[in-house]
């Protein structure tokens, strides 16, 4: 993958590719998808901001942070690092595909995701060691590990690759002509189902409405999506071990609108500012 500068070299050859079991007949995780860090920059705030670079053969995908029907979730391991305190994944605006009969969500052809790192002391370099572990999927999925290796320690360079991919975040439901919402929690035999209801435009010839509920700790199964007219129709499964889903804080739901065009984003079940 050729990749303009800045682009370092040494990063470039930290970021590994390394296979987890998978079928004899698969494709080897190196013909699949290529990999480099672009270390980016410090901001104003301390914090810096570098990307994962991924470049994938044609006809493959990578998962979103929410795959959707199926696939594999994308997992950040950063506990090998030092002097690092936090780090926030930006996600840019994902695309829907049909992937084995299921809605996907995800990128094809080229992935720039940026990663904001904050240090714990401020004065002293970043050692950033992780494993983003992702799924890369056509009619199969192979799980690969993307190491990433490097030391932050000054003010970086501005890149206007990363800095295009943060820019490109999922709209706003509302600025593309929300006109209602509801939300409703019914019995599950084990556990609730959460449906939410979106009186909006049509966004694609195919559209797919993630209901999401972050930090519930029940595990969750998203359901197809219905659309009728102006109105579209998402759902989730909230289960646990016991079959009890605790309070739903309707204000913490989080609601994607995803077609082949682009992805749409609405925070809670009200049109309230």
């Amino acid at each position: 993958m050729k990749i303009c500068p800045p682009f370092r070299a040494l990063a470039l050859a930290a970021a590994l590719l390394s296979p987890f079991a998978v079928q004899a007949q698969s494709p080897a995780p190196s013909d699949l998808v290529q990999a480099g860090i672009r270390p980016g920059w410090k901001t104003a705030s301390g914090t810096y901001i570098a990307a994962l670079h991924l470049k994938l053969s044609p006809d493959w995908i990578t998962y979103w942070r929410h795959p959707g029907e199926s696939g594999i979730a994308p997992r950040l391991d950063w506990g090998a690092s030092s002097n690092l305190a936090h780090v926030r994944v930006h996600w840019p605006e994902p695309r829907l595909f049909l992937k084995a009969g299921f809605n996907s969500i995800g990128y094809a052809g080229e992935l720039v995701l940026p990663v904001e790192l904050t240090p714990q002391d401020a004065a002293a370099p970043i050692s950033f060691d992780a494993t983003l572990s992702i799924g890369v999927c056509n009619d199969i999925c192979v799980p690969v590990d993307l190491r990433m290796q490097t030391s932050l320690n000054g003010g970086g360079q501005h890149d206007s690759v990363i800095a295009s991919a943060l820019t490109h975040r999922p709209g706003t439901a509302r600025a593309a002509g929300l006109r209602g919402l509801t939300c409703a929690l019914d019995p599950d035999s084990r556990g609730l189902r959460l449906s939410v209801q979106m009186d909006i435009p049509s966004t694609g010839n195919q559209e797919f409405l993630l209901v999401e509920l972050p930090g519930q700790g029940a595990r969750s199964h998203v359901l197809p999506s219905h659309r009728e007219g102006g109105t579209i129709t998402g759902q989730t499964r909230l289960r646990t071990k016991s079959g009890q889903v605790g309070a739903i804080d309707r204000s913490a739901i989080k609601v994607s609108l995803v077609s082949e065009n682009g992805t749409l984003s609405h925070q809670g079940c009200s049109l309230a500012p």
